[in-house]
């Protein structure tokens, strides 16, 4: 009997525990409230097709400490390029290391689901909270899928690192509120 009692008194541990890492995460609105112009702004920093690669987030966390402003991003909507096309904002297509910032509106309060997508690698932060995160290579994909708690209607502060290797390139989300239509983030709801 005791050792019925240990086994169920596991199970629900670990229900709970699952319970736990399955909520959603809680988002920190800006404060205070911004009025924020049109799209992100973003920094970059590019070695070429040189023998440098970048090959994960240190590497290109490491080069941003130099990296410039570049032209505002109108959103995140980069699809995936062709081979050899420049970098969302940049001058070139290889090895570009990249620090977006800015702000994310949320309309309304409740559950929203984030999904980020990139080619290659990405950190992506809204609110405070991690909601996506690549640290090597990888085609233009999704990424995981993030539930997060908007406590009111505003704007979160959004802050990505990513980096493109070599090939085509992509950074864009896809959002919308939980049981709702989930699609691509329109470039409205970004501000800088």
């Amino acid at each position: 009997m005791k050792l019925v009692r240990t086994v169920a008194t596991a199970v629900a541990m670990s229900v709970i525990a699952g319970a736990a890492l399955s909520a959603p995460l809680k988002l920190q609105p800006a404060n205070p409230q911004p009025s924020p112009k049109a799209g992100l702004n973003v920094k970059y920093l590019g070695t070429g097709n040189q023998h440098k690669k970048i090959r994960d987030l240190s590497q290109a966390k490491s080069m941003l400490s130099k990296a410039k402003p570049g032209k505002p991003l109108r959103g995140l909507d980069y699809r995936d390029t062709s081979k050899g096309e420049d970098v969302l904002t940049f001058d070139q297509a290889y090895n570009v290391a990249a620090e977006v910032t800015g702000y994310m509106r949320f309309d309304s309060p409740g559950v929203y689901e984030l999904e980020t997508w990139s080619n290659d690698g990405i950190e992506a932060w809204v609110g405070g909270q991690q909601i996506g995160r690549v640290n090597g290579i990888q085609g233009c994909e999704a990424n995981q899928r993030t539930e997060v708690e908007v406590p009111k209607a505003g704007w979160y502060p959004l802050k990505i690192v990513y980096f493109q290797k070599l090939g085509t390139s992509c950074l864009m989300m896809k959002s919308g509120k939980k049981g709702e239509r989930f699609t691509w983030t329109p470039n409205h709801v970004f501000g800088r």
